[in-house]
């Protein structure tokens, strides 16, 4: 009989939770279990066990989620939300104690890839191009970055140094009117203007700010394999269309000029698993950063079509410690949409 490894895929509500959870399945050695913080989601339809769990970053998330993997035998836990990776990373070792892995970076450089304005100086002091970016705390800090930019000549972003998604991420652009933001624009769109960014940053204490010049140019969404520090696999593709932030068209394409600078960054850092980078050409047609998800990426899915399984490669490189990369499909194009789940 077959040995089962049960595996435990987190963040059963995310959008991406159930493309991974189905990447998964494709191998019947795995029983797959996953949970949320909320008692119904497609995790838990997708799932051959599930459980709900605290929040990520509660207080108390860490050991009942050992606990209960404990009472599960679960022995790989597979995070997909942002919010855990630091806690579990800090708990790793307790986990593995217990005889349990979990797909997560060292502490440290996990600490530096997760901050963006950590990660931009990190960079930029290992020789790596990057935007002309500040860091800011205050709103006259703010207002003196936009002037280093080039406002109002210029448009340029913000966002702060710790989120994920498109949380508190914007584009500063003045020639986009208010009526323009309300006729031209739906409700989600990132524009705004400088005086509303003002306004808004001026009402109450806000966290450090990547304040950063605009890349105008085609965006990338980078999936990268790395185990142990090392890097096994670098795929790009091109983000046409987006829906919330998420892309839901594109092309796996073997861009080698992005491959190449993906490389370099992740030589500078002993990351570890499924590894997002988004990149976006700039005015002067370079491939610079736009940030790093160091963990798995809900889109990864989307090489299924181009013959990679990121997310089964990441799991059979913990069990086995050894994997064979097959041959990618370059040029494959995708695009993805709803389906839906009954129960």
């Amino acid at each position: 009989m077959e040995n089962i490894t049960n595996i435990l895929v987190t963040g059963g509500g995310a959008p991406g939770a159930p493309g991974i959870l189905n990447a998964l399945r494709t191998d019947k050695s795995l029983r797959l279990f996953s949970c949320d913080v909320n008692p119904i989601t497609a995790g838990k339809l997708l799932a051959d066990e599930y459980f709900t769990v605290f929040n990520g970053d509660a207080e108390n998330y860490v050991a009942d989620l050992l606990h209960k993997c404990i009472e599960r035998k679960i022995k790989i836990i597979f995070p997909i939300t942002t919010k855990e990776l630091i806690p579990l990373s800090k708990s790793r070792s307790l986990f593995i104690d217990n005889g349990i892995e979990i797909i997560v970076s060292d502490f440290d450089d996990l600490f530096i890839a997760n901050d963006k304005g950590k990660l931009y100086n990190h960079l930029k002091n290992n020789g790596l191009e990057v935007p002309q970016f500040s860091i800011v705390n205050s709103v006259t800090e703010f207002e003196n970055a936009a002037k280093t930019l080039g406002y109002p000549k210029n448009t340029f972003i913000f966002k702060p140094c710790v989120a994920n998604g498109s949380r508190g991420f914007r584009i500063v652009k003045d020639a986009i009117t208010g009526h323009d933001l309300l006729f031209n624009e739906k409700p989600n769109n990132t524009y705004i203007s400088y005086g509303k960014a003002i306004d808004i940053l001026r009402e109450k204490a806000f966290p450090p700010l990547l304040v950063s010049e605009y890349l105008p140019g085609q965006e990338y969404t980078v999936d990268c394999l790395v185990h142990n520090g090392k890097t096994q696999l670098i795929i790009p593709r091109t983000r046409q269309k987006m829906n919330n932030g998420i892309s839901v068209a594109g092309t796996i394409e073997k861009n080698t000029e992005i491959i190449e600078y993906c490389t370099k960054i992740l030589a500078t850092l002993k990351l570890d698993g499924p590894i997002g980078i988004q990149v976006k050409y700039s005015d002067n047609n370079k491939p610079l950063l736009v940030e790093i998800n160091p963990r798995i990426q809900g889109t990864s899915v989307a090489c299924l079509g181009a013959n990679i399984n990121i997310s089964l490669l990441a799991v059979r490189l913990k069990i086995d410690a050894k994997i064979t990369i097959p041959a990618v499909k370059w040029g494959t194009q995708f695009i993805r949409y709803y389906q839906e789940l009954y129960y």
